[in-house]
């Protein structure tokens, strides 16, 4: 059997999809259908884009993709191979049974609501506010105020406003390989808005809702409040454990996510999970929401395709937000929904999203069409980097053997785990009283096993600082 990539590498001008997306898919086609087998060498990106007759640029963005899914495997100058990851298994039968009621965590708004004044420097999820590009951002909502026309001081978008729902599609598709149209693009109040808004969809009360164990607590205390059934699913070193999912409720109406960077683990979902997950949904006509929080800061290897991108069967409502990569006070996310739930998540919107400001999402739509957001992740992606390390580094110090931190460098944040010796709830009592604020990550699950500190990184400024705040908190608990 011929396996050169001629054979199944046939680029279509006329797609809407983009060339180093095609190549994409075709690779993944040709190992699933054993065109291409394990240990099978690559030809380099020049070789390919010569063949193709495309710039090289665009076979190093297909590569990348594959790279970063673990579909490919580099091994430096030897060439770069296939590995069978992202074979599909074979398929399960989905088991009718009665799905029992989760524990909910018990766990009170204090726990999160962390005080207005506590100090961002350990606190996750808080972009660099001191790196923030603060005068472009002033020059820019200062021209929006001024220009202002009475049609615009009167527009009232229930989708959101649609430039800024264009350029939300036009970024997707380069940065994180979601092809959508704009119409498809629902402009929320964060991603707490975003559920909110999906209940309205999907009638949540009294629905079965997939959910990472650990998850998200903020999620689980609004689904819970919104009358819905949390089904916690186990994660593994893979991340979601899907026949798990499966064993306690087959029928589950959604699934929600954190593929590229787990909530809060910091792990990402392998290839071939994310295949088995997508094909739950298909198969049992279910949906699968997305929650992409901070996919855009990942600090080795290459980054990790979203799993709307995979989604052959539309079955993935995509969740993203400028939270992370702007500024919280925003309060703007945005969902990416499936061609076939257009319909109803407009008739939704015309009557509960009536009430948008209109300026903030002009400011970032300037912001993102000047090319300020494209280089302000550039530089964060960097920066991030750095403090991960003069964080995690400083810890590692301070505390010797007596904590692990995770190694997966992504995100805003890391977990510190502790012997079940310490309390992570007491710790971080005790740490907060000082005017800081970390989570516990016992509070995320029902499961007892995990004793560990949630850790932000990204305020943390330099060398100095890192190692005071490590001493800090350490000196919060007596490490015998």
């Amino acid at each position: 059997m011929d396996s050169s990539p001629r054979t199944f590498i046939k680029l279509d001008s006329s797609e809407t999809q983009p060339i180093h997306l095609q190549i994409y898919h075709r690779f993944k086609a040709a190992i699933e259908s054993n065109l291409l087998n394990d240990g099978d060498r690559i030809p380099s990106t020049r070789t390919l884009a010569s063949e193709l007759n495309v710039a090289r640029g665009t076979v190093e963005s297909a590569y990348a993709m594959l790279l970063g899914e673990g579909v490919f495997i580099s091994k430096g100058q030897s060439g770069t191979y296939v590995s069978t990851l992202l074979r599909k298994p074979a398929a399960k039968k989905l088991r009718t049974v009665v799905p029992p009621v989760a524990k909910q965590p018990v766990s009170q708004t204090a726990d999160i609501e962390l005080a207005k004044s506590v100090s961002p420097i350990y606190l996750p999820g808080c972009p660099a506010f001191d790196a923030f590009p603060r005068k472009i951002w002033s020059r820019l909502s200062g021209n929006r105020v001024r220009a202002m026309s009475a049609e615009e001081m009167r527009l009232k978008e229930p989708q959101g406003y649609e430039p800024l729902r264009q350029s939300i599609a036009a970024y997707l598709r380069l940065a994180r390989g979601v092809v959508c149209e704009p119409e498809q693009v629902f402009i929320t109040n964060g991603y707490q808005g975003a559920l909110d808004f999906l209940s309205k969809v999907f009638k949540f009360y009294g629905e079965n809702i997939w959910m990472e164990d650990p998850g998200f607590l903020l999620a689980a205390m609004l689904l819970k409040d919104l009358g819905a059934n949390i089904i916690r699913v186990p994660i593994d070193e893979q991340g979601l454990i899907v026949s798990a999912g499966v064993d306690k409720c087959p029928d589950a109406k959604l699934a929600i996510v954190t593929p590229s960077h787990h909530s809060p683990l910091g792990l990402p979902l392998s290839a071939a999970r994310r295949i088995e997950l997508l094909q739950w949904a298909s198969a049992n006509d279910s949906w699968i929401i997305e929650d992409d929080y901070d996919g855009e800061f990942r600090y080795s290897g290459y980054p990790l395709p979203s799993l709307k991108s995979l989604d052959q069967y539309d079955r993935v409502i995509y969740a993203g937000s400028f939270s992370k990569t702007i500024f919280p006070a925003l309060k703007i996310g945005y969902i990416v929904v499936p061609s076939g739930l257009v319909d109803i998540c407009n008739e939704k919107a015309a009557i509960y999203q009536r009430g948008f400001t209109i300026t903030s999402q002009m400011v970032v739509n300037d912001f993102i069409t000047e090319g300020h957001f494209s280089r302000h992740l550039k530089k964060m992606r960097d920066l991030y980097a750095h403090r991960r390390e003069l964080a995690s580094k400083a810890l590692m110090d301070v505390f010797e053997d007596k904590i692990q931190i995770s190694s997966h460098k992504n995100g805003m944040h890391f977990v510190a785990s502790l012997d079940h010796q310490y309390s992570d709830t007491e710790v971080c009592s005790s740490f907060n009283k000082l005017g800081y604020g970390i989570y516990p990550i016992s509070k995320w699950t029902i499961d007892p096993k995990y004793n560990g500190l949630l850790i932000g990184f990204s305020n943390v400024p330099n060398k100095k600082v890192a190692e005071e705040m490590a001493i800090k908190l350490k000196n919060s608990f007596i490490i015998e």
